[in-house]
């Protein structure tokens, strides 16, 4: 299933949504729009095809999109955007609420490095965190060695989170892959 049959399951049928819509269409058929952000959703970035936009609270402020890559395999990409009302100074405390969420769903995740950077998505300085993790998933009772990548950035008004999960296989080529989907994402 495509992000635009998610987005038609988000704003179709007869009855009327409990919930206000996060998402709206684009340009094309090929495009969501988070509403309160602009933050646009292609179906495909690259190498990369877009799945599963979810909408977590009532107003819809709070979203993410996952995104596959087509040629690396077993990376998944979920771009998170939601409220930051604490500015610049709430990234790294924020920074740390993430990776215990991490934590939380690893037994034995490991933190392998952390890094403070700035980056100007549009022209703008945004500062962000980088956290990289190791753990093992549990595949059908056969133990997969991951890598999983946390960036987070504040950005105005929004926190913009990506979380990217793939097998340590392939830890030659996602980190390349991963941030050629960060960089093309055009941001509001």
């Amino acid at each position: 299933m495509g992000i635009l049959d998610m987005l038609k399951g988000l704003l179709g049928g007869t009855a009327k949504p409990a919930v206000e819509p996060a998402f709206t269409q684009g340009e094309s058929e090929q495009v969501i729009v988070h509403r309160h952000s602009g933050f646009r959703f292609p179906q495909a970035v690259g190498d990369y095809a877009g799945v599963d936009p979810t909408q977590y609270d009532e107003k819809g402020l709070n979203v993410s999109v996952g995104y596959n890559h087509t040629k690396v395999e077993g990376l998944a990409v979920t771009v998170y955007v939601y409220p930051n009302t604490g500015g610049t100074a709430a990234l790294p405390g924020h920074c740390e609420e993430c990776k215990a969420e991490v934590a939380s769903s690893h037994g034995d995740v490991k933190v392998l490095s952390e890094a403070a950077f700035e980056t100007s998505p549009n022209g703008s300085p945004s500062p962000g965190r980088k956290v990289m993790f190791s753990f093992s998933d549990d595949l059908g009772g056969i133990k997969l060695s991951s890598l999983s990548e946390l960036w987070l950035f504040s950005h105005g008004s929004l926190f913009i989170k990506y979380r990217a999960t793939y097998p340590d296989s392939m830890k030659s080529h996602a980190p390349a892959a991963v941030e050629a989907l960060i960089k093309a994402l055009a941001w509001p």
